[in-house]
């Protein structure tokens, strides 16, 4: 079994977990968390987008800041451990 493969008390992937820590302190600084092209994708929304099978759903958007929005409106950051400040009370990024 892979580190990445391994289940976090959130009931999410480490790697999943790992992703949505990346946008959200990339929406919130604005600095590169990763590099596109070791996730495989053209940019990291759409890495993002197919770790949580959100390609078939046409309501999800294609930008990080509105990609981080619908992921927080939507319960995706319930129980992912809080690592900044700025992210203790998660809202919507304006």
């Amino acid at each position: 079994m892979k580190i990445a493969d391994t289940i976090m008390p959130s009931g999410m992937t480490f790697r999943n977990e790992l992703l949505l820590q990346a946008l959200e302190r990339e929406v919130h600084t604005g600095m590169l968390m990763t590099n596109p092209r070791y996730t495989g994708f053209t940019s990291f929304a759409k890495a993002v987008r197919h770790a949580f099978n959100l390609d078939a759903d046409k309501k999800a958007p294609k930008t990080k800041k509105n990609l981080y929005n619908y992921l927080v409106k939507n319960n995706y950051y319930k129980g992912v451990w809080n690592t900044t400040q700025a992210t203790e009370k998660r809202g919507e990024v304006k």
